[in-house]
């Protein structure tokens, strides 16, 4: 649907174009053309299989086709097969992007600005129909056909009928949720180039994940769902600090608590400082999430801010089996009482990797950290599955990410040289 009032649609950029420029453009910079059948081709065509389904429930968010949602599980279960079989994928073949360090900083820095712009200026109706994983919360919108967008100014001036009733008279709720949306952005870009120079020891890695990221269709998509850039930015930092686990288990212990989804990455992450900082990370992790929960379950104020803020809730995610989804989703058109062996089999995923490799490598991390954010997406309650940019971050590292082994192998001590007679 063409949205209005926003700095990229008003240079005539309707989603379709704006859709095949993406695809376009990332074809040109990362596909290798000298070697089709390598996974760095094969890794960019999945990165646009969920396209298709987000476009579908984009186009209709009020009555969506149930068909969009059995194709977003069917396109989550090819990320989520791919982040496993990265497990054995340990050698990886310098691949260079088709630009240079320049071009790609150019690029970067071009677009991030466009992102930046367009997050500050666009309309608060148009932000959410645009958004396939907006809360069930704020649902409460009417279609952009049925709307007179002749109404739609800068959200700083206008709180619209998307937030509850105890909200629209809360302008600064809506500012500082745009604010935060923008710091995201800023320091996942951040991220990304710190983690290409200090953990894959190639800053040009950096810069083309940044690029990657920000050409993506889902990134516009949820340009300003601060939810889910809040959890991913903080996932994407606790990568690039790994080493301190006290710093580590703050990050990750917030990201759970912000969104529910990420309550998985903890015993994932303690597995991978076992012996080398486990207790820490645990007490930390572990100790901010709760806090985070009692705050939320104590202080209604801070709850109904939270959520205004794009934090989601225990509810909303489906981690309790008895409650019925509250907006068009998978599991509004099925029984919800098959979504406790969807639970089940989480949990038991979640021991399973937990063990299994027993000494992880930073590389596995990534992979095991990805593959349970896409894993959560089938028991999330509330639009399962389309909730990409949570885990989109990790599998854009793992598909840039060079050969790593040598940061887990211990190296051997030096033999004296034997002396001839």
């Amino acid at each position: 649907m063409p949205v209005r009032g926003s700095l990229v649609s008003d240079l005539g950029l309707v989603p379709e174009v704006w859709l095949f420029l993406s695809l376009l453009g990332c074809v040109t910079i990362f596909f290798k053309f000298s070697r089709v059948w390598s996974v760095r081709n094969l890794d960019l065509l999945l990165l646009f299989a969920l396209v298709p389904g987000m476009m579908l429930i984009v186009g209709d968010q009020v009555h969506p086709p149930w068909f969009a949602f059995l194709w977003l599980f069917a396109g989550s279960a090819a990320c989520l097969t791919r982040c496993l079989l990265d497990l054995g994928l340990v050698r990886r073949p310098l691949l260079e992007p088709n630009l240079n360090a320049s071009g790609l900083l150019c690029l970067s820095v071009g677009i991030l600005g466009l992102l930046l712009a367009e997050t500050l200026s666009l309309p608060v109706h148009d932000g959410a129909l645009r958004n396939p994983a907006e809360p069930a919360g704020r649902d409460g919108r009417q279609p952009s056909s049925e709307r007179d967008h002749s109404a739609d100014v800068p959200v700083n001036q206008v709180i619209g009928q998307l937030l509850p009733d105890s909200l629209k008279q809360e302008p600064a709720q809506v500012v500082l949720s745009r604010v935060l949306a923008m710091l995201a952005h800023s320091a996942l870009v951040a991220a990304f180039m710190l983690i290409g120079w200090r953990v894959f020891d190639r800053p040009i890695a950096g810069l083309s994940m940044a690029a990657c990221y920000l050409l993506l269709p889902y990134t516009r998509m949820a340009v300003v769902d601060s939810g889910q850039l809040i959890s991913a930015a903080l996932i994407l930092h606790a990568v690039c600090w790994s080493s301190r686990p006290s710093l580590t288990g703050v990050l990750i212990g917030l990201a759970a608590g912000w969104i529910p989804a990420c309550l998985g990455l903890i015993p994932i992450w303690a597995s991978f400082y076992r012996g080398r900082g486990t207790v820490r990370f645990l007490i930390v992790g572990c100790s901010v999430a709760v806090v985070c929960a009692l705050l939320g379950a104590s202080i209604p104020e801070l709850a109904r801010w939270a959520r205004a803020l794009g934090a989601r809730s225990i509810a909303e995610a489906g981690l309790l089996p008895w409650l019925e989804p509250k907006s068009p989703s998978f599991w509004a058109a099925i029984d919800t009482a098959f979504r406790l062996p969807v639970l089940i089999g989480y949990l038991a995923m979640v021991v399973v990797l937990t063990i299994f490799p027993g000494r992880k490598s930073l590389a596995e991390l990534i992979a095991l950290s990805a593959a349970l954010l896409v894993a959560s997406q089938f028991w999330y309650l509330d639009k399962g599955g389309t909730l990409v940019l949570l885990y989109l971050p990790l599998v854009i590292l793992m598909m840039f990410r060079p050969t790593m082994v040598a940061r887990r192998t211990v190296a051997a001590p030096l033999q004296p040289a034997t002396t001839r007679n």
